[in-house]
């Protein structure tokens, strides 16, 4: 072999860029994710483990998002080789920079350390700068948080990163519960209405709680009992104290250290509403059912000026104050409350139809969701110092984000499509 092959080949296999892998260490990091895989070893912890077997032209290691790249490239492309197109279009720089990353991995780190569950929340909430997309303005999403919770995270060995397995929140529906969910979506769709109708006519409207904590203590308590079993630990280390499951007595909602604030929803025409009921508001009550049934009212006269072309038909769970639990029969107060407001129930006075487990299904449960993102987000860093005023100014604000950024409008019109799905899935769960 000549010696210009041989400058070619070494060229080939050592030169790169600045900050960029040769074909030689690419073809490493091929190799060992190979191995890896080979092994069936879990995925987590695989990048990190890699990157730190790698060297840079001009030294370092690449970052564990740099890897996910060329392993990407390499997946998609059948005729990669090492050093092809050596990082050119591979290397464009994250949103989130390396300085903002390790903030928020030191920062969930050390709330550990301190008994403080790293939920997503308050991670946020006590990094806001390093947290900042500054693309969007907007806190980075939980994927790119819990994305660093993963990498960069760990309890004593960085080679062991935190490793945190989903919980799925939703029981199991019974045959006997998804018969039930088959025969509504039948149910209405008997009705005959059109699209037009269900946009134009319904309200969407629920009664909704949320339990602010009165003590950093409490707040602590609060974020480690939701974790439950599950939480971001390094594997190993479980038995450790700083480890282990919060007790769930802190989520009750009659501690005497916790707030709880009362508000509703109306989603209607395209636009969501939200308002806050005073400190004595009776709760899921009859008589919290029709106040509720006043404050829609209310801002149904604010929205639509003309009181003939005001949507009159509202769309609630069958919960307590609505309806009676056993028999599906209206009580008398929100039926009364009604009547009083020229307002109607789309159930009318007997919603024995309509199952319980209906929360994928209606409208507005997707907007709280939504909701409820953005006060995650939103979270204060001392929220126990946080007032029912103030509560209810986020929420306002969570409210007016979600008219702004989301698609609000075509979700007013998605119940033709969620019954022709829950038709399609003979009852079974909706994924919303």
């Amino acid at each position: 072999m000549s010696d210009s092959q041989q400058a070619l080949l070494r060229s080939a296999w050592l030169d790169a860029k600045d900050g960029s892998l040769s074909g030689r260490e690419q073809a490493k990091a091929w190799a060992m994710r190979e191995i890896w895989k080979g092994d069936g070893k879990p995925k987590h912890g695989m990048l990190m483990y890699i990157a730190a077997k790698l060297k840079k032209k001009g030294g370092g290691s690449p970052s564990c998002p740099a890897l996910h790249q060329l392993f990407a490239k390499v997946d998609a492309d059948d005729d990669w080789f090492p050093g092809k197109a050596n990082y050119d279009d591979v290397g464009r720089l994250p949103v989130m920079t390396r300085q903002q990353r390790a903030a928020l991995a030191s920062c969930a780190m050390a709330m550990k350390k301190n008994g403080i569950e790293p939920t997503y929340g308050k991670v946020v909430a006590a990094c806001p700068k390093a947290a900042l997309n500054p693309k969007t303005k907007r806190p980075f999403s939980k994927h790119s948080v819990y994305h660093i919770l993963e990498e960069d995270c760990y309890d004593d060995d960085p080679c062991l990163p935190w490793v945190n397995k989903a919980r799925y929140s939703k029981k199991a529906l019974t045959p006997e519960m998804m018969e039930r969910r088959l025969k509504f979506a039948d149910y209405v769709e008997g009705l005959h209405h059109s699209k037009i109708w269900f946009f134009s006519k319904l309200v969407w409207t629920d009664l909704c709680n949320s339990i602010i904590p009165l003590s950093e203590k409490k707040a602590n308590e609060m974020a480690l009992a939701r974790k439950a079993k599950r939480g971001w630990m390094s594997p190993g280390s479980e038995l450790s104290s700083e480890n282990s499951k919060g007790h769930q007595e802190a989520l009750k909602q009659r501690s005497w250290n916790t707030m709880r604030i009362w508000w509703f929803p109306m989603l209607s025409r395209g636009k969501l509403h939200v308002d806050v009921f005073d400190e004595n508001f009776p709760g899921e009550t009859p008589e919290g059912a029709a106040e509720l049934v006043a404050k829609v009212r209310s801002a149904l006269n604010v929205r639509f000026q003309s009181a003939a072309s005001q949507p009159n038909v509202l769309f609630t769970h069958r919960g307590r104050g609505f309806y009676f639990p056993n028999s599906g029969a209206i009580t008398k107060e929100y039926k009364q409350a009604l009547a009083q407001n020229d307002l109607q129930a789309f159930m009318g006075n007997k919603a024995i139809r309509q199952p319980g487990s209906m929360q994928d299904f209606l409208l507005h449960e997707t907007a709280v969701s939504w909701l409820r993102h953005r006060l995650a987000q939103s979270t204060p860093r001392q929220c126990w110092l946080e007032t029912r005023p103030e509560y209810a100014s986020r929420l306002k604000r969570c409210c007016e984000e979600v008219n702004k950024d989301l698609d609000v409008e075509g979700l007013c019109k998605q119940l033709p499509k969620r019954m022709k799905t829950l038709d399609d899935r003979k009852g079974g769960r909706l994924k919303y």
